[in-house]
């Protein structure tokens, strides 16, 4: 139609659904270490893993995320980035990341804001990596690749392996960075 630009379609995200199933498997797992479990049996191996930590506001999760993005491992593979803008999101289901930097988080007023949580966090972060620097475009490879670097850099080894594990469990194509 003559002036009227629609915008360009995105390929379909073929992995997402097993991504979220990986990670979802993946945050159960550092739930029971912040319950208190003392290991965790992964691909065979016994590992401690790190109880993932909890944010009681958007500036303590805006901090936070500043925080990672600063770190010398992330700076090296995707260069300085600016934070994103992190808000509150009015649905309470799903958080999600929006161009041109911003992260939606659902903060309820009453009960567990799931959300405020470094596994979501590191998760929309990585979208934020991958499409601001051209990288991933959704949770298509080299996205997980981008969450790892992630997870290794703020929750450590045992995390990462703990989430490589999981994403091989789904069939997730993770790719390189």
């Amino acid at each position: 139609m003559p002036g009227v630009t629609l915008p360009l379609s995105r390929p379909r995200d073929a992995q997402r659904a097993r991504v979220y199933r990986a990670e979802d498997d993946w945050a159960a797992r550092l739930d029971a270490a912040r319950r208190g479990a003392a290991l965790a049996t992964v691909g065979g191996s016994d590992v401690l893993l790190p109880a993932e930590l909890r944010f009681g506001s958007l500036a303590a999760a805006t901090a936070y995320a500043e925080s990672v993005l600063a770190q010398p491992t992330v700076v090296a593979v995707v260069g300085r980035l600016t934070a994103p803008e992190l808000r509150p999101r009015r649905g309470q289901s799903a958080a999600h990341w929006e161009p041109p930097g911003v992260i939606a988080l659902p903060v309820p007023r009453h009960g567990e804001p799931w959300a405020l949580r470094e596994t979501v966090l590191l998760h929309e972060l990585a979208h934020h990596l991958g499409e601001t620097t051209g990288r991933a475009l959704g949770h298509r490879a080299p996205y997980p690749a981008l969450v790892l670097l992630l997870v290794t850099t703020a929750l450590g080894e045992e995390a990462a392996f703990a989430l490589r594990v999981a994403y091989g469990d789904h069939g997730v194509d993770v790719g390189a960075v």
